[in-house]
């Protein structure tokens, strides 16, 4: 959506911090994404939902702490009377169960051009299967300027609150303001 944005209006946009994701999305993670989304089974309390949680994303933060789970849990879950409820549109799987899906564009590569003079950082998880080491590759070949950190046992998606994220981003806005 940043793509877009900033293609469409780059006098209103400032910078941009992208997490995680590039002009190509890399199929491994694509697959993973397909065989969970709108297929997780109704929880009935916190703890169940936690697990879940853990379950679906623990490659991804395989040093969370108990607390950071449910911190974690807590902002991927809204509360219904006491039930934990996944807090996204169920609609969003129906693209995703097509096989000729278009749950993710398939070149957004000129967007990236046309943004390409815009401030950038670029956040990833060193064990993302999202956003490919290729793919970040040729963004920076693309755009030289472009900021990058790789987070340490993070795949998709960083949570921006590892102290690696947040001291490039705190420079990164920094910069921006000077």
């Amino acid at each position: 959506m940043s793509f877009m944005m900033g293609a469409m209006q780059p006098a209103r946009i400032r910078g941009m911090i992208i997490n995680d994701i590039g002009p190509e999305v890399d199929e491994a993670g694509l697959d993973r994404i397909k065989a969970y989304v709108g297929k997780a089974k109704p929880v009935t309390n916190w703890g169940e939902a936690i697990a879940q949680a853990k379950e679906i994303n623990g490659i991804a933060f395989p040093d969370f702490t108990e607390e950071e789970w449910k911190d974690f849990t807590r902002g991927i879950y809204r509360d219904e009377d006491g039930v934990p409820m996944l807090a996204y549109d169920p609609a969003i799987a129906q693209p995703m169960a097509d096989d000729e899906s278009g749950a993710v564009p398939p070149d957004l590569w000129p967007l990236f051009d046309a943004i390409s003079t815009l401030p950038m950082l670029v956040v990833r998880g060193a064990s993302s299967d999202i956003l490919a080491p290729s793919c970040v590759e040729i963004m920076r070949e693309k755009k030289p300027d472009l900021q990058f950190v790789e987070v340490p046992n993070r795949g998709h998606a960083p949570t921006l609150n590892e102290a690696a994220s947040r001291a490039v981003i705190d420079v990164f806005l920094e910069e921006l303001c000077v």
